[in-house]
């Protein structure tokens, strides 16, 4: 009997977890971020290309609206990666060092679907925006001292699917996927992409209705 009333006690806010709030929310969300090369330019008479990265990050935030079964929400993120390896000429820089980045700003519109654990929703979107790229790129050697230096404003984009936890009516916890890209930054030579994992925190706003 003791176990079967602790069992309800722990069950009980479940219950009531399931029933997300109809209207505003607001969201900020971190995680990892792997960026594929995104170099192939010449500048200075140099030939730039072949840019590699170690493990990167992203945050940011949105402010949204929910309207079972959908969301329509505003974006911005900003993405950073360290450079581990470029080549100048066909020849691997050594002492390497630099970051590419991307600052967004997006239009997002998801699907919630339905729960397939109690509390838990998978969901999938999209989005389309803006985004500034900037790569700052310095190598020491093996024959000279190289520096890149490269921004531009370009079209941006994003598709995302991922699970949200409904813990309570007013709050969410979340992780997703997002592969994100651009068109092509011409200062680069290439398109920027992103491949991005991260969790989130959603607050949902008081005085909306119940779905």
């Amino acid at each position: 009997m003791k176990r079967f009333a602790l069992l309800c006690v722990f069950l009980s806010p479940l219950a009531f977890a399931a029933e997300p709030i109809d209207w505003l929310y607001a969201e900020i969300f971190g995680g990892y971020s792997y960026l594929p090369n995104n170099l192939n330019t010449t500048l200075n008479q140099l030939s730039w290309t072949e840019a590699r990265y170690i493990s990167g990050y992203n945050v940011g935030g949105r402010y949204g609206y929910k309207s079972n079964p959908m969301r329509y929400e505003l974006e911005v993120g900003y993405i950073s990666a360290s450079a581990n390896r470029f080549n100048v000429n066909n020849i691997l820089q050594t002492g390497i060092s630099g970051q590419t980045n991307a600052t967004d700003a997006l239009i997002n519109v998801y699907y919630d679907g339905h729960e397939f654990v109690l509390t838990i929703v998978p969901f999938i979107g999209g989005g389309i925006g803006y985004a500034y790229v900037s790569s700052h790129l310095y190598g020491s050697g093996p024959s000279m001292e190289t520096e890149f230096r490269g921004t531009d404003s370009v079209l941006a984009y994003q598709g995302t699917v991922g699970l949200a936890y409904n813990f309570v009516d007013n709050y969410a916890l979340s992780i997703a996927y997002r592969y994100f890209g651009t068109t092509k930054a011409d200062q680069l030579g290439e398109a920027f992409q992103a491949h991005l994992a991260s969790a989130g925190v959603t607050y949902r706003f008081d005085g909306g209705y119940y779905k």
